[in-house]
């Protein structure tokens, strides 16, 4: 067996090798990429719960702050002996709407930020099957890449089996200047 067989047959099988090998690699990228992409979107998904919870439960507390506020209040005006009326009542009025907008203002930082962790979920969701189609192409290109080198090394052996390089029978090749100037 000759040298040129041999390599040739070298070249083939690296190729089927290296071929099957990439394929293998871009499979699992794109596995990991998709496992890795719900992870996050779950993650996403519980954070955009635990800030709701939150929120709830901060408003649950202001509420309780804001009524033990609003009684200080009254106290303090029943003490100095003015009725809920007129700008006692309007004050008492005035506080108590003043408080619940603290309290409407945590759902709404909580609820802006719980649709923008649910928006980065989905978008980490579109992102892993983006990666799986890319993927893909990417494997179809690797098995084109690798059908086109399996092809050329199997022309090599080809030729080193019947006797001509590529198939190119030299005997009948032009003349040409040689190195040393002479003509062959």
């Amino acid at each position: 067996m000759s040298f040129g067989t041999i390599a040739a047959s070298v070249a083939i099988a690296s190729a089927v090798g290296g071929t099957y090998f990439s394929i293998q690699g871009q499979k699992a990228a794109a596995k990991g990429a998709q496992m890795s992409a719900e992870w996050n979107a779950d993650q996403a998904r519980k954070q955009a719960k635990f800030e709701e919870d939150t929120a709830q439960e901060n408003m649950r507390r202001k509420r309780e702050n804001n009524k033990r506020e609003i009684a200080r209040r009254r106290a303090m005006g029943g003490r100095s002996g003015l009725k809920e009326t007129g700008a006692v009542g309007d004050m008492l009025l005035d506080t108590s709407e003043r408080l619940q907008q603290d309290v409407d203002d945590i759902w709404r930082t909580a609820s802006t930020r719980s649709t923008q962790l649910r928006g980065e979920a989905n978008m980490s969701i579109w992102e892993g099957q983006q990666a799986k189609a890319a993927s893909k192409y990417a494997i179809y290109g690797t098995l084109a890449k690798g059908l086109g080198s399996v092809a050329s090394a199997g022309m090599d052996l080809k030729g080193s089996l019947g006797g001509q390089a590529k198939g190119i029978d030299v005997s009948k090749a032009p003349k040409a200047y040689t190195i040393d100037g002479s003509y062959k």
